[in-house]
């Protein structure tokens, strides 16, 4: 039953948004730009909140594949991570990872083996940082995703 609730809970996060939008259009439509964009300085882009959803994403789906726990030196220099490069080509690249990174999760959910122990966390985790995202977007003055 947990395995079926969290399946369905993450995958209409992504495709019709729970209590918000949904997930995957709070990405959709941006350019390189208003993705690296910040609100001040020691402020997350909307960039680098999609390279930290990914790092645990991955660092979860790893866990649980028998990897150890990242290094702190893996995680000060991956966690919330600087684009590498300000370019249509790169925004694309880590959407594209955003979305792989979902379907893995996706695809770990569906498995009643898995320990859920861990993939639990994500859910919650990742409505907060997609309301940042949401946030993000409407103080560069972007449309409201319905």
């Amino acid at each position: 039953m947990l395995h079926e609730s969290l399946m369905k809970w993450w995958n209409e996060a992504w495709q019709k948004g729970l209590w918000a939008a949904a997930w995957g259009k709070a990405v959709e439509g941006l350019t390189a730009e208003q993705a690296a964009w910040k609100p001040g300085p020691q402020r997350h882009s909307i960039w680098q909140i999609v390279n930290h959803l990914v790092f645990w994403r991955e660092d979860t789906l790893a866990r649980l594949a028998g990897g150890d726990k990242p290094s702190d030196e893996e995680i000060a220099r991956l966690n919330f991570a600087e684009p590498p490069q300000v370019s249509e080509a790169a925004w694309q690249a880590a959407r594209r990872r955003l979305q792989q990174s979902q379907d893995a999760v996706a695809s770990a959910l569906s498995n009643p083996n898995n320990a859920m122990d861990r993939l639990r966390f994500l859910l919650p985790h990742d409505c907060y940082h997609f309301g940042q995202i949401m946030l993000l977007r409407s103080l560069q003055g972007l449309p409201p995703i319905e």
